[in-house]
């Protein structure tokens, strides 16, 4: 079903979709500003307290193809509720933690929760008609996540340091379930009649290999890894063959490490960085920049898009955040925070349309379900690559970045362009 909206109901859906991104990205940047607290108050080393990061992004990536089939076959608002329900217990969990392990499966609870809200929100864009207005959702959504880096790094910053790490979880809470009632009134529901249902075995194998693949990259065990991609092969056989032979989501996901490495990779690296020498609140500031770039990159990648193909907008961009990650290497933080933002917000825009620009309506969230698995996978290995990189110091770190960077953007261009 292909759903369009009068100008009115359109804006009203797009605050909600984007209230959901706003509290996906904020949650992640404060988590990330208040690290180093959560490391000394359980006595973390950093590799180990990496995990409060990458427990949510494994629980993330290895449940979000169930999500998204979960929303083709039992309703997308439904599992968008649901999963944004489930986000809040883990919250809430996180707020209480009485030990680290505890901490790191509240972390692993909010990211289920994530993984049914998130595709389902992208899948019910993408059915939105014309392209335009379409457009027009994706990069309000960006700007939203835009608004969640820029108040995360100071609200983050500021709860940190003058209430406590732990505010930060209950103090969302709220939020989140303000989002999950809202989008229960004012959401259509979407259901596709006749559409697959998700096996446990599926989902099983997913968070299996996820969680082996960054095990193995974090303690550089080659064994571990084979299994993992080993266990790659049948999750991709449980897809929707209309999905697996997509050649544009294809394309979208080859870019995705170039896009998730630069700007996950800035977040992750940069805030580390910063509080060696800046209290939480201070860094947060600093980082402000990087999110009030994204507020003006968003709408710009919107104008590009109507003027230029896809593969072409996308190379330009992650060339503009190699750029920035250079500069942030030379210790240049202010331009560098800004060209990772502008560059990170239209790759963002232009990968999220191309993701699923050739899906059929019935696999939208499958489709959607496989691109988000992708790019929270890339998430969780960006933080254990980085860790490790970081013990050769900031500027290795930046610069292994921006490689990738300038390596995805040219994946994600040549596989587009035969999509085309």
């Amino acid at each position: 079903m292909t759903l369009v909206h009068a100008p009115g109901r359109t804006v009203v859906v797009a605050i909600v979709l984007s209230l959901t991104n706003f509290v996906a990205v904020f949650d992640g940047l404060v988590v990330a500003v208040a690290l180093p607290a959560i490391q000394a108050d359980f006595g973390l080393r950093p590799v180990d307290g990496q995990w409060v990061l990458t427990a949510y992004a494994v629980a993330l990536g290895g449940t979000l193809l169930t999500g998204g089939r979960c929303g083709d076959a039992f309703g997308r608002r439904r599992m968008l509720v649901a999963g944004l329900a489930v986000f809040v217990a883990g919250l809430l969990l996180a707020g209480v933690a009485w030990d680290a392990w505890v901490l790191f499966a509240a972390r692993a609870v909010q990211g289920f929760g994530a993984a049914f809200a998130v595709p389902n929100a992208f899948a019910t864009i993408s059915a939105l008609r014309p392209e335009g207005v379409r457009d027009r959702v994706f990069a309000a959504v960006a700007v939203a996540g835009g608004l969640g880096a820029a108040g995360g790094a100071i609200t983050g910053g500021l709860i940190t340091q003058g209430l406590g790490w732990r505010f930060l979880f209950l103090l969302t809470a709220p939020v989140v379930a303000a989002a999950a009632i809202t989008a229960a009134r004012v959401l259509d529901e979407d259901r596709r009649r006749g559409a697959p249902r998700p096996g446990l075995l599926g989902a099983a194998l997913a968070v299996t290999a996820a969680a082996l693949l960054v095990y193995a990259i974090t303690n550089h065990d080659l064994a571990v890894a084979a299994v993992g991609l080993v266990l790659v092969v049948p999750v991709v056989r449980l897809l929707p063959r209309g999905v697996v032979r997509d050649r544009s989501l294809r394309a979208a996901v080859a870019g995705l490490p170039g896009f998730v490495f630069a700007y996950d990779g800035t977040v992750f690296v940069g805030l580390l960085f910063l509080q060696q020498d800046l209290t939480p609140l201070q860094a947060g500031l600093t980082f402000t920049p990087l999110g009030i770039a994204v507020l003006v990159g968003a709408p710009l990648a919107a104008r590009l898009l109507n003027r230029r193909v896809w593969t072409t907008v996308f190379i330009g961009a992650q060339a503009v955040c190699a750029a920035g990650l250079v500069l942030l290497a030379l210790e240049h933080v202010l331009p560098g925070l800004v060209l990772v933002g502008l560059g990170a917000a239209v790759s963002a825009v232009t990968l999220n349309g191309a993701a699923g620009r050739h899906a059929e309506p019935a696999d939208r969230g499958s489709a959607y379900g496989c691109y988000e698995t992708a790019k929270y996978l890339c998430g969780a290995l960006v933080v254990a690559v980085l860790a490790t990189a970081l013990e050769r110091g900031h500027a290795f770190a930046f610069l292994l970045a921006a490689a990738v960077a300038v390596l995805g953007g040219l994946a994600g261009c040549a596989l587009g362009r035969r999509a085309t």
